[in-house]
Protein backbone atom coordinates (compact mmCIF):
# COMPACT_ATOMS: atom_id res chain seq x y z
CA UNK A 1 0.00 0.00 0.00
CA UNK A 2 3.02 2.17 0.63
CA UNK A 3 4.38 2.01 -2.63
CA UNK A 4 0.77 2.34 -4.38
CA UNK A 5 0.31 5.35 -2.15
CA UNK A 6 3.68 7.16 -3.59
CA UNK A 7 3.14 6.25 -7.19
CA UNK A 8 -0.16 8.22 -6.62
CA UNK A 9 1.24 11.27 -5.32
CA UNK A 10 4.04 11.07 -7.57
CA UNK A 11 1.96 10.74 -10.33
CA UNK A 12 0.07 14.29 -9.11
CA UNK A 13 3.14 16.32 -9.70
CA UNK A 14 2.07 18.60 -12.24
CA UNK A 15 5.79 19.56 -13.04
CA UNK A 16 6.51 18.97 -16.97
CA UNK A 17 10.37 17.66 -17.46
CA UNK A 18 12.42 18.37 -20.45
CA UNK A 19 14.06 15.87 -21.98
CA UNK A 20 18.14 15.44 -21.41
CA UNK A 21 19.51 17.41 -24.07
CA UNK A 22 23.10 16.68 -25.02
CA UNK A 23 25.17 20.38 -24.94
CA UNK A 24 28.30 21.08 -27.52
CA UNK A 25 31.74 21.02 -26.52
CA UNK A 26 30.66 19.28 -23.17
CA UNK A 27 31.92 15.65 -22.49
CA UNK A 28 29.89 13.08 -22.28
CA UNK A 29 32.18 10.61 -20.86
CA UNK A 30 31.09 9.08 -17.69
CA UNK A 31 34.43 9.51 -16.77
CA UNK A 32 34.19 12.81 -16.89
CA UNK A 33 30.90 13.72 -15.62
CA UNK A 34 31.57 11.70 -12.22
CA UNK A 35 34.69 14.24 -11.98
CA UNK A 36 32.62 16.67 -12.53
CA UNK A 37 30.02 15.78 -9.99
CA UNK A 38 33.08 15.03 -7.50
CA UNK A 39 34.39 18.22 -7.92
CA UNK A 40 31.22 20.04 -7.21
CA UNK A 41 30.37 18.46 -3.80
CA UNK A 42 33.61 18.83 -2.64
CA UNK A 43 34.73 22.25 -3.83
CA UNK A 44 31.40 23.34 -2.46
CA UNK A 45 31.27 24.72 1.23
CA UNK A 46 27.96 23.58 1.95
CA UNK A 47 27.94 19.93 -0.20
CA UNK A 48 31.27 18.81 1.63
CA UNK A 49 30.04 19.37 5.09
CA UNK A 50 26.52 18.22 4.52
CA UNK A 51 28.19 15.43 3.17
CA UNK A 52 30.01 14.93 6.11
CA UNK A 53 27.18 14.75 8.30
CA UNK A 54 25.28 12.55 7.04
CA UNK A 55 27.60 9.98 6.33
CA UNK A 56 28.86 10.20 9.80
CA UNK A 57 25.45 9.91 11.17
CA UNK A 58 24.39 6.69 8.65
CA UNK A 59 27.56 4.89 9.45
CA UNK A 60 27.05 5.34 13.21
CA UNK A 61 23.10 4.84 12.76
CA UNK A 62 23.51 1.60 10.73
CA UNK A 63 25.90 0.08 13.12
CA UNK A 64 23.56 0.63 16.16
CA UNK A 65 20.81 -0.44 13.99
CA UNK A 66 22.22 -3.79 13.58
CA UNK A 67 22.24 -4.86 17.18
CA UNK A 68 19.08 -2.97 18.15
CA UNK A 69 16.48 -5.63 17.40
CA UNK A 70 18.47 -8.50 18.70
CA UNK A 71 18.82 -6.16 22.24
CA UNK A 72 15.33 -5.57 21.95
CA UNK A 73 14.45 -9.21 22.30
CA UNK A 74 17.09 -10.55 23.97
CA UNK A 75 17.73 -8.29 26.86
CA UNK A 76 15.16 -6.05 27.09
CA UNK A 77 12.60 -9.36 26.48
CA UNK A 78 10.00 -7.05 24.27
CA UNK A 79 7.29 -8.89 22.55
CA UNK A 80 6.88 -8.44 18.74
CA UNK A 81 4.32 -6.31 19.44
CA UNK A 82 5.53 -3.68 21.92
CA UNK A 83 8.49 -3.20 19.42
CA UNK A 84 6.01 -3.10 16.33
CA UNK A 85 4.40 -0.28 18.72
CA UNK A 86 7.71 1.17 19.43
CA UNK A 87 7.79 1.54 15.38
CA UNK A 88 4.64 3.16 14.76
CA UNK A 89 5.55 5.88 17.62
CA UNK A 90 8.47 6.98 15.43
CA UNK A 91 6.66 7.07 12.25
CA UNK A 92 4.39 9.77 13.82
CA UNK A 93 7.18 11.43 14.39
CA UNK A 94 8.28 11.11 10.94
CA UNK A 95 5.17 12.14 9.79
CA UNK A 96 4.84 15.15 11.90
CA UNK A 97 8.18 16.30 10.36
CA UNK A 98 7.19 15.87 6.68
CA UNK A 99 4.23 18.23 7.55
CA UNK A 100 5.89 20.92 9.43
CA UNK A 101 10.08 20.92 8.00
CA UNK A 102 9.27 23.65 5.94
CA UNK A 103 7.85 26.06 8.40
CA UNK A 104 10.29 25.07 10.54
CA UNK A 105 13.57 26.37 8.36
CA UNK A 106 11.54 29.26 7.67
CA UNK A 107 11.44 30.35 11.32
CA UNK A 108 14.37 28.90 12.45
CA UNK A 109 16.82 29.56 9.46
CA UNK A 110 18.07 26.84 6.81
CA UNK A 111 21.41 26.22 8.79
CA UNK A 112 20.04 26.43 12.04
CA UNK A 113 17.76 23.70 11.02
CA UNK A 114 20.20 21.23 9.79
CA UNK A 115 22.05 21.77 13.00
CA UNK A 116 19.69 21.73 15.48
CA UNK A 117 18.11 18.20 14.02
CA UNK A 118 21.76 16.53 14.47
CA UNK A 119 22.33 18.24 17.94
CA UNK A 120 18.78 16.89 19.23
CA UNK A 121 18.70 13.69 16.88
CA UNK A 122 21.81 12.03 18.36
CA UNK A 123 21.31 11.44 22.21
CA UNK A 124 17.97 9.58 21.33
CA UNK A 125 20.29 6.95 20.47
CA UNK A 126 21.63 6.41 23.02
CA UNK A 127 18.42 6.14 25.21
CA UNK A 128 18.09 2.33 24.22
CA UNK A 129 20.96 1.40 25.73
CA UNK A 130 19.39 2.39 29.23
CA UNK A 131 15.69 1.10 28.85
CA UNK A 132 13.88 -0.56 31.70
CA UNK A 133 13.51 -4.41 31.29
CA UNK A 134 9.99 -5.56 29.77
CA UNK A 135 7.37 -3.54 29.02
CA UNK A 136 8.17 -0.49 30.72
CA UNK A 137 11.17 -0.02 28.25
CA UNK A 138 8.06 1.64 25.63
CA UNK A 139 7.80 4.24 28.10
CA UNK A 140 11.70 5.01 27.10
CA UNK A 141 12.29 3.86 23.64
CA UNK A 142 8.81 5.79 22.61
CA UNK A 143 9.29 9.20 23.24
CA UNK A 144 13.05 8.69 21.94
CA UNK A 145 12.26 7.27 18.91
CA UNK A 146 9.88 9.84 17.78
CA UNK A 147 12.07 12.32 18.48
CA UNK A 148 14.62 10.28 16.75
CA UNK A 149 12.67 9.83 13.48
CA UNK A 150 11.46 14.00 13.51
CA UNK A 151 14.97 15.39 13.92
CA UNK A 152 16.11 12.92 11.15
CA UNK A 153 13.74 13.77 8.37
CA UNK A 154 13.59 17.74 9.40
CA UNK A 155 17.74 17.49 8.59
CA UNK A 156 16.89 15.15 5.85
CA UNK A 157 13.87 17.25 4.04
CA UNK A 158 16.14 20.53 4.99
CA UNK A 159 19.31 19.25 3.53
CA UNK A 160 17.97 18.06 0.43
CA UNK A 161 16.30 20.76 -0.62
CA UNK A 162 19.15 22.92 -0.13
CA UNK A 163 21.28 20.64 -2.52
CA UNK A 164 18.74 21.21 -4.85
CA UNK A 165 18.61 25.15 -4.97
CA UNK A 166 22.43 25.34 -4.96
CA UNK A 167 22.45 23.04 -8.02
CA UNK A 168 21.63 23.70 -11.53
CA UNK A 169 19.93 21.36 -13.26
CA UNK A 170 22.54 19.89 -15.66
CA UNK A 171 24.68 18.60 -12.64
CA UNK A 172 21.43 17.86 -10.04
CA UNK A 173 22.14 13.23 -10.75
CA UNK A 174 26.12 14.18 -11.04
CA UNK A 175 25.66 16.35 -7.28
CA UNK A 176 23.10 13.72 -6.48
CA UNK A 177 25.14 10.43 -7.30
CA UNK A 178 27.94 11.65 -5.63
CA UNK A 179 26.36 12.62 -2.24
CA UNK A 180 24.21 9.31 -2.55
CA UNK A 181 27.79 7.37 -2.83
CA UNK A 182 29.38 9.16 -0.24
CA UNK A 183 26.11 9.04 2.53
CA UNK A 184 24.73 5.81 1.56
CA UNK A 185 28.20 3.77 1.36
CA UNK A 186 29.04 4.31 5.08
CA UNK A 187 25.81 2.13 6.31
CA UNK A 188 27.11 -1.20 4.95
CA UNK A 189 30.05 -0.75 6.64
CA UNK A 190 28.31 0.51 9.80
CA UNK A 191 26.17 -2.12 9.79
CA UNK A 192 29.13 -4.92 9.21
CA UNK A 193 31.05 -3.36 12.52
CA UNK A 194 27.86 -3.27 14.25
CA UNK A 195 27.30 -7.09 14.19
CA UNK A 196 31.37 -7.38 14.58
CA UNK A 197 31.38 -5.36 17.85
CA UNK A 198 28.04 -6.83 19.38
CA UNK A 199 29.56 -10.44 19.21
CA UNK A 200 33.15 -8.94 20.28
CA UNK A 201 31.96 -6.50 22.67
CA UNK A 202 28.46 -6.98 23.75
CA UNK A 203 24.89 -5.26 22.28
CA UNK A 204 24.86 -3.02 25.31
CA UNK A 205 28.04 -1.79 24.86
CA UNK A 206 27.59 -1.66 20.77
CA UNK A 207 24.52 0.75 21.63
CA UNK A 208 26.62 2.74 23.78
CA UNK A 209 28.88 3.26 20.61
CA UNK A 210 26.39 3.98 17.95
CA UNK A 211 25.03 6.32 20.13
CA UNK A 212 27.85 8.27 21.03
CA UNK A 213 28.92 8.27 17.24
CA UNK A 214 25.21 9.84 16.30
CA UNK A 215 26.09 12.64 18.59
CA UNK A 216 28.56 13.73 16.38
CA UNK A 217 27.63 14.13 13.20
CA UNK A 218 26.94 17.96 13.75
CA UNK A 219 30.54 19.01 14.42
CA UNK A 220 31.13 19.32 10.29
CA UNK A 221 28.08 21.49 9.36
CA UNK A 222 28.42 23.71 13.01
CA UNK A 223 32.29 24.66 12.06
CA UNK A 224 31.28 25.20 8.45
CA UNK A 225 29.43 28.07 6.40
CA UNK A 226 26.26 26.38 6.80
CA UNK A 227 25.44 27.36 10.12
CA UNK A 228 25.00 31.44 8.20
CA UNK A 229 22.19 29.79 5.62
CA UNK A 230 18.62 32.34 6.27
CA UNK A 231 16.75 31.78 4.45
CA UNK A 232 16.50 28.95 1.48
CA UNK A 233 18.50 30.26 -1.44
CA UNK A 234 16.50 30.74 -4.81
CA UNK A 235 17.03 27.68 -7.55
CA UNK A 236 19.47 28.61 -9.91
CA UNK A 237 18.40 28.89 -13.09
CA UNK A 238 19.58 28.31 -16.54
CA UNK A 239 21.92 24.47 -16.95
CA UNK A 240 25.24 26.45 -18.76
CA UNK A 241 26.32 27.42 -15.33
CA UNK A 242 29.89 26.39 -15.29
CA UNK A 243 30.74 24.34 -11.86
CA UNK A 244 34.28 26.74 -11.81
CA UNK A 245 31.94 29.97 -11.99
CA UNK A 246 29.48 27.82 -9.34
CA UNK A 247 32.05 27.09 -6.80
CA UNK A 248 33.55 30.45 -6.90
CA UNK A 249 30.42 31.93 -6.27
CA UNK A 250 29.87 30.00 -3.26
CA UNK A 251 33.63 31.01 -1.81
CA UNK A 252 32.25 34.79 -2.51
CA UNK A 253 29.12 34.42 -0.75
CA UNK A 254 30.50 32.54 2.27
CA UNK A 255 33.27 35.06 2.70
CA UNK A 256 30.49 37.59 2.61
CA UNK A 257 28.64 35.59 5.12
CA UNK A 258 31.76 35.43 7.18
CA UNK A 259 32.09 39.15 7.55
CA UNK A 260 28.73 39.58 8.72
Amino acid sequence: MSFLGSALLIFRIRKAEPPPRREAGVSQRMRDEIAEGLRYVFGHPYLKNIAACTATFNFFGSLWSAVLLVYAVRVLDLRPAVIGLAFTISNVGALLAAFTSGRISRWLGVGRTIIAASVLGGPMFLVAAFAPHGTAALAVLGPAMLVGAFTNVLYNVTQVSLRQTITPGRIQGRMNSVMRFIVWGTIPLGALLGGALGTWLGLKETLIIGGIGCCLPFLPVLFSPVRSIGDMPEPIEGDDVLVDSLLADAAALTLEQSKT
